[in-house]
């Protein structure tokens, strides 16, 4: 309660001072109100505008209209309507303004101009309200404000910020004159649009251009993705100010230019123009060139940003700050991270989570979690760093424990621990949080769950996980079809992996050099080379993982000379070859038996292309000695070599004595694999398979007993084909298929036909001494007969290629099946066994009998 002065001057005086000083109720505001009314000489005009302005401060503006309302008509000026119209605007409260405008209405008071409306007009763009600026619209009409160039511009400014371009023509198509304010709006609404040609014409028709005008072109390129018109405008911009470089970056970010490392030479070509021209661009436009200096590891590009930083004062800046210890972290300079991280004034939760990753990246893993405990504010990012942290060092346990602790789960939180889980190989404990996690999963929570079944061989439930998140209507991703394909081509899924394709291609999905990658290594691993071909040759960027799979492809398949090609190919488009290269490069040669070529490339990996051999290439030389029955001389490198040999390199030469029979090097080589790995069961295989070649009956069984006594079992043979979009999967002598029985009586109808067409079957690989027709039988149930009987039977059409995948070498008897199957059913068979493909067609194997 207001207690007031019986005289009038000391109650003009306490009022004054009552509402100058105080930020008053709307109950004290009605009280000095009622005090005025009851004594109208205390009206004055300084009195009415303190009250005004007080009732502005206390946010009463209905209130402070009501008061100009009701004053004695003596009293009203108009001049006290425009602060009471200005601040209703500028309350952003649509009531207010009419509210406060119809009171003025009421009072016949006239304020109107030009400035009134452009104001009115302004706040009808700013909320978006069609009808309210149609409204006013029509109110500028009839009042004979139309022909004014402010208030013309005014209206076109409004339609062009609500997206109305017809009403925005219509003015801009009348308006009594066009200055380059109204051009320029035009311009830009035409841009945002996508009428760029429109915007063109009028562009090169205006006799006057400022800045704006050359920013706004640029920026209308930048929209419909025309990023070299954008920059052949900017180019030629001869007042190109802050804002120009500003608008020229942003583009280039939102058109993906920043994600092509190829633009890092014009990228250091425009940072220095931006030099010369002594202009400092946005903490935002800076930001987003260090983002691209550290997604490329433009280290020169970054560290001279960072000086310009300083120079333009831009050090106190924590998103900067932040951008630049992201930067160094990922171009593996943690000493300059924790530099920038220690000199930041001001450090917020997101520079803490950038350190924390840094830490992570580079093991620091103490270091990070002293950082975790000391951090007063904490979000799920936080926590997801700490995951992933644990997760790359494989400390499960206090992975887990940080998730647990996390109070702000995520879909992130969710997703990395569920990673962690798939990277340990501990699929059930990720399959129960996948389970767990509700209606929060994501697409890349499928993705994660799909690529761990894929990265622990378990590709058969990653095709299932699909299937189900198709049912799911969950879109994929391209990291989803990048599993897919990886679990396709293990399984030899060829026709999975085509509907795969399609699916990218009904999608509109991007085939970068990953995807592309993918599906370059599916067809090659599924066996069809000339589609794998045909993806290659499509990339518009090819990086050396897509030249290494196309390479071993071709070797995979016996075009050795094919793979030479092309990695000639590959030396003209200036791509350095590595080591998977000359592993590509060897196997082709050895699987095809270019022996002077291997030997050629072998000699050169070092002195002409810089690639130090590793032993895998050493493995590959041994073998491609051993097929051409050059024993001696493969022995001779294994003993001369500077590196230790593996269990891989004399398994090499092991199986080149099988091929050629020599039992004494043979025995020779198996006792040093014993002794690299005692464990092996292969390895008494070959030299069983050995001995049994040769009848020695005594010594099979000897190698059967140390096997039995050591623990060891033979590796089952198996073999995989699809039909219909599912993988059977078959292993020697099981008959657990539900179709065994049919599958049974169809390979015996085979052998019948067989045997008409001559075959007699080599038994040398069986390890028992027993009579010719029981061996007969042991080889006649081996896995990829049961798989090619099986896909005889299924696919019965004429013209369709049966595809198998096996996960050992194919034996002499079972590739001699082959061609004599492929010729009397008139059948393409395509075998994919440990080491090779072999295209099986009329009779004759694509490896000429050489595997």
């Amino acid at each position: 309660m207001l207690h007031f002065s019986k005289t009038p001057q000391p109650i003009v005086t306490f009022i004054l001072q009552t509402l100058n000083t105080k930020l008053l109720t709307l109950k004290q505001l009605q009280q000095i109100h009622a005090q005025i009314l009851s004594n109208t000489t205390l009206i004055s005009t300084p009195l009415i505008t303190t009250f005004l302005h007080s009732c502005h401060r206390s946010h009463n503006l209905n209130y402070a209209s009501h008061f100009l309302y009701n004053l004695p008509q003596s009293c009203s000026k108009p001049s006290f309507w425009n602060p009471m119209i200005k601040a209703s605007l500028n309350s952003n409260n649509p009531q207010n303004f009419f509210t406060c405008y119809n009171a003025m209405m009421r009072c016949n008071v006239n304020i109107f101009n030009a400035g009134f409306f452009a104001s009115i007009l302004k706040f009808g763009a700013k909320i978006g309200d069609t009808q309210f600026g149609e409204m006013f619209h029509c109110v500028v009409v009839k009042m004979g404000f139309d022909s004014d160039v402010v208030l013309e511009t005014g209206l076109l400014d409004f339609y062009a910020k609500i997206g109305d371009l017809s009403c925005a023509r219509k003015v801009f198509d009348e308006m009594s004159e066009r200055d380059v304010v109204a051009c320029n709006v035009m311009i830009s609404v035409l841009g945002k649009h996508g009428f760029v040609e429109d915007a063109r014409v009028l562009f090169d028709g205006m006799l006057e251009k400022d800045s704006y005008t050359w920013n706004s072109m640029v920026s209308c390129y930048f929209k419909v993705g025309d990023v070299e018109s954008a920059r052949f405008v900017f180019d030629r911009n001869p007042v190109k100010n802050e804002v120009s470089w500003n608008v020229l970056i942003d583009g280039y970010s939102k058109s993906g230019y920043f994600g092509n490392p190829d633009n890092l030479g014009d990228i250091v070509t425009l940072y220095s123009e931006m030099l010369v021209s002594n202009v400092s661009p946005s903490q935002s436009a800076l930001s987003l060139i260090i983002q691209f200096c550290a997604s490329f590891c433009a280290v020169q590009l970054g560290k001279a940003l960072h000086c310009q930083i300083l120079k333009w004062n831009f050090n106190h800046d924590v998103v900067l700050q932040t951008g630049l210890l992201d930067f160094y972290a990922k171009v593996d300079d943690l000493s300059s991270a924790k530099r920038v991280f220690d000199e930041m004034p001001q450090r917020d939760v997101v520079a803490n989570n950038a350190m924390i990753s840094a830490l992570s990246k580079h093991g620091f893993v103490e270091d990070a979690q002293n950082l975790f405990n000391s951090m007063q504010e904490k979000n799920s990012v936080t926590f997801n760093s700490m995951i992933t942290c644990y997760s790359k060092i494989g400390d499960i346990h206090s992975a887990r424990f940080i998730f647990d602790s996390n109070p702000v789960k995520d879909v992130v939180s969710w997703n990395a621990m569920i990673d962690c889980y798939c990277k340990a190989g501990l699929l059930s404990y990720a399959e129960e949080l996948f389970n767990g996690i509700g209606e929060v999963k994501n697409s890349v929570t499928w993705n994660t769950m799909i690529t761990g079944f894929v990265q622990c061989k378990e590709f058969q439930r990653a095709l299932q996980l699909f299937e189900h998140m198709q049912t799911e209507r969950v879109k994929p991703t391209e990291v989803t079809m990048v599993s897919l394909l990886s679990a396709c081509a293990h399984l030899g899924a060829l026709e999975m992996g085509e509907w795969v394709r399609d699916y990218i291609k009904r999608n509109k999905l991007k085939i970068d050099v990953v995807l592309g990658n993918a599906l370059i290594d599916m067809y090659c691993k599924c066996g069809s080379i000339s589609h794998a071909l045909d993806v290659f040759d499509k990339l518009r960027v090819k990086n050396i993982f897509c030249w290494n799979s196309i390479i071993i492809g071709l070797a995979m398949h016996g075009y050795g000379q094919e793979a030479i090609n092309y990695f000639y190919k590959m030396i003209q488009e200036d791509i350095n070859p590595d080591g998977v290269t000359f592993v590509g490069l060897l196997c082709a040669c050895s699987h095809s038996g270019l022996i002077s070529e291997g030997k050629m490339y072998f000699s050169q990996m070092q002195s002409v292309y810089g690639v130090e051999p590793g032993i895998e290439h050493y493995g590959c030389m041994v073998d491609l000695l051993g097929r051409s029955g050059q024993l001696k001389e493969a022995l001779e490198l294994i003993t001369s070599m500077p590196l230790k040999p593996n269990a891989v390199v004399w398994g090499s030469l092991l199986r080149s004595c099988h091929i050629h029979k020599d039992t004494e090097l043979g025995e020779q080589v198996t006792q040093r694999l014993l002794e690299l790995d005692p464990r092996d069961g292969g390895n008494y295989v070959f030299l069983s398979n050995l001995y049994a070649s040769l009848s020695r009956w005594k010594d099979v069984d000897r190698c059967r007993k140390l096997m039995a006594e050591s623990g060891v079992h033979k590796v089952p043979g198996c073999s995989s084909i699809e039909v219909d979009n599912v993988v059977h999967e078959f292993v020697a002598g099981d008959s657990s298929h539900p179709q065994f029985s049919q599958i049974n009586a169809y390979l015996v109808e085979i052998g019948k036909r067989l045997k008409d067409e001559g075959y007699e079957a080599d038994t040398g690989s069986v390890f028992h001494d027993i009579d010719e027709e029981e061996k007969e039988g042991a080889v006649s149930y081996h896995s990829e007969r049961i798989a090619v009987a099986f896909g005889l039977m299924s696919t019965p059409r004429v013209g369709k290629v049966i595809r198998v995948v096996k996960n050992l070498r194919t034996c002499n008897d079972c590739h001699t099946v082959m061609k004599l199957i492929s010729k009397v059913y008139k059948r393409e068979i395509v075998m994919r066994d440990r080491h090779r493909f072999h295209h099986f067609s009329n009779g004759v194997c694509s490896c000429k009998d050489f595997w």
